[in-house]
């Protein structure tokens, strides 16, 4: 559909709020690369469990985590379309099997011998095993063992760092499998919504494959695109974030955290623009109240007490600060875009935000869109005050009152888990 809403009426019927939704689509993780992580999780596994594998037979379950499991993943870096996909190979190993040997176990049964399909595409870290493949996405899978009489799938994990071998590992206890579905309880489709996310990114991905093959793929049963507002929002403030950190060394603020605040605050708006400078002013209001008290952001795995997600991060006051100062900056510049701005500068905001590439790209888009619904008499820019009015696609759905100025130029420039 080549009009500013869809069928399903005024869910992007407001500048900001389609300019949020298709930066968003273009960030994520598309169907197509969701396919593909799928087929390459389930090669994994049974990779895994081969015959001569040093962990043949002791491979309970292989499932996602983070952000794969709640379906925020987005691009890992700001200049590429890397993306870092997360799984848990749930092992049948003695509780008590050191930490440095979990992790070499894994590490060796995926590595293989030499000319194997992974042999040489795969590094030990400190908690997880990465295998990396050509096309830049890399799947850390992460080795963990149950917790016997816990709730399902409570685990430990290990950690231990190879730069200091002498130094013996660590048990954590996680439960990244019950934070994801807390979060996807607390953050339910409004199916209106997620409807027309879904329906905007099956328009945007089948453009991008017309520009290499005159074909589709089949249509999923459970697209990757349908997803609540609170996830969408998550991944622009993940993007944000690593916009921000891009420069800076150190750790950044973890994922699961930012996950774990937003499913806190969620269903609260009605629209992409709100949502964000809602979830923007509770996450400052958090850690504002943490800085005064002089003390760190302490955030807990709701259905695990024991799973801190920022035993790593902050780490010092100082860190803490700086996030503070990038979450009042962003809190500022979402307050312009909800106020109404021209999109001169709702593209600068953007931009500063989430970055140039896919900021120039949804607003190239949207002029493009634009302009051909003013020709086609479904838009119109009401001269003198520079508001663009957009159209209406569902009957009796209310005109968007917002007023943009429209700019006098282009914008092109400037369990195995599967069952």
């Amino acid at each position: 559909m080549d009009t500013f809403t869809t069928r399903q009426g005024s869910a992007f019927s407001e500048p900001p709020d389609i300019l949020l939704a298709d930066i968003a689509i273009r960030i994520q993780l598309s169907q197509t690369n969701y396919d593909k992580a799928v087929a390459r999780y389930k090669a994994l596994s049974y990779w895994i469990e081969r015959d001569g594998s040093p962990l043949a037979g002791f491979v309970d379950l292989f499932y996602p985590q983070g952000s794969m499991a709640i379906r925020a993943v987005i691009a890992s870096r700001v200049t590429n379309d890397e993306f870092d996909l997360d799984v848990v190979a749930q092992l049948d190993l003695p509780g008590g099997t050191a930490p440095e040997q979990v992790l070499d176990l894994l590490f060796l049964a995926i590595d293989g011998e030499p000319g194997s399909r992974y042999h040489g595409k795969v590094r030990r870290r400190t908690r997880c095993v990465t295998v990396e493949y050509a096309d830049n996405m890399h799947i850390d899978v992460t080795p963990a063992v149950r917790r016997p009489g816990t709730l399902e799938r409570e685990s430990w994990i290990f950690h231990h760092r190879t730069e200091t071998p002498t130094e013996p590992g660590l048990r954590c206890v996680a439960n990244p499998y019950g934070f994801a579905e807390w979060f996807k309880d607390v953050t339910p489709l409004d199916h209106q919504f997620a409807e027309a996310f879904m329906a905007r990114t099956a328009a945007y991905e089948r453009s991008l494959l017309v520009e290499v093959a005159e074909s589709e793929p089949v249509p999923p049963q459970e697209p990757v695109s349908r997803k609540s507002r609170a996830a969408i929002v998550l991944q622009l403030l993940k993007r944000w974030r690593n916009v921000q950190y891009m420069a800076r060394s150190g750790r950044q603020p973890p994922s699961i955290m930012i996950a774990k605040l937003v499913a806190e605050n969620a269903n609260r708006t009605h629209n992409l623009s709100h949502e964000l400078l809602h979830q923007a002013r509770s996450m400052l209001s958090v850690f504002e109240q943490s800085q005064r008290n002089r003390s760190l952001v302490l955030l807990k795995n709701p259905v695990c007490d024991a799973d801190v997600l920022t035993d790593r991060w902050p780490g010092s006051l100082p860190n803490q600060a700086i996030f503070i100062r990038d979450l009042q900056h962003l809190v500022t510049k979402s307050e312009r875009l909800t106020a109404g701005c021209d999109l001169a500068e709702m593209q600068k905001i953007m931009a500063e935000l989430f970055g140039e590439t896919p900021t120039i790209d949804a607003f190239g888009d949207f002029n493009r869109r634009f302009g051909n619904d003013v020709r086609g008499g479904r838009s119109r820019h009401q001269r003198g005050i520079g508001r663009i009015v957009l159209p209406s696609a569902a009957a009796g759905a209310v005109s968007p009152s917002i007023a943009c100025s429209t700019p006098k130029h282009t914008f092109y420039g400037g369990e195995k888990w599967w069952k």
